[in-house]
């Protein structure tokens, strides 16, 4: 017996196919992991790039009030801003539109009659903005905007700026 143990020179089927099975379970395993690691990636990935739309959409309504510009004709709680500059000489629309989930700003010149041109510039921020809320009133504007996020689930930011100018 000692003898035939040492004349052994492979594996037997069993224990091939024993190796075999373990490493097929490693490898789905490891396959398992890297696939929900590159999901998550994305999904993370994908909500931080909402939530920085979220940051440029107010960052730019709180530059434009800071370069000058305030609210008029003024309209409390309305998805839909007008700012005009001090100079009565321009104007940007903040335009919601609820169907296409999305912010639109657009720059205008105002003539001397107080007619607005046509536009010289637009740009639309997002396409998973929810609702967006102006609040104008006495030189402070605050501004309540929900974002879509990714998983379904919605971000609310609110902040409020104050204009130099003063409407009642």
């Amino acid at each position: 017996m000692h003898k035939r143990l040492k004349n052994e020179k492979g594996l037997t089927l069993v224990e091939v196919t024993g190796v075999l099975v373990l490493s097929v379970v490693i490898l789905g395993f490891l396959i398992y992991l890297l696939n929900y690691s590159n999901t998550s990636l994305q999904q993370v990935s994908a909500r931080e790039k909402t939530l920085q739309q979220s940051r440029d959409i107010v960052s730019q309504v709180v530059k434009t009030v800071r370069d000058g510009y305030a609210p008029s004709p003024l309209v409390s709680k309305s998805s839909n801003l007008r700012l005009v500059s001090a100079d009565n000489d321009k104007a940007v629309d903040y335009s919601y539109d609820s169907a296409a989930k999305s912010l639109t700003v657009i720059h205008r010149s105002i003539d001397g009659n107080g007619v607005l041109s046509s536009p010289t510039s637009s740009y639309t921020f997002s396409d998973k903005v929810e609702s967006i809320l102006f609040d104008a009133k006495d030189g402070r504007i605050e501004i309540t905007l929900e974002m879509k996020l990714p998983n379904q689930q919605t971000k609310k930011t609110s902040t409020v700026v104050y204009t130099t100018q003063r409407i009642s």
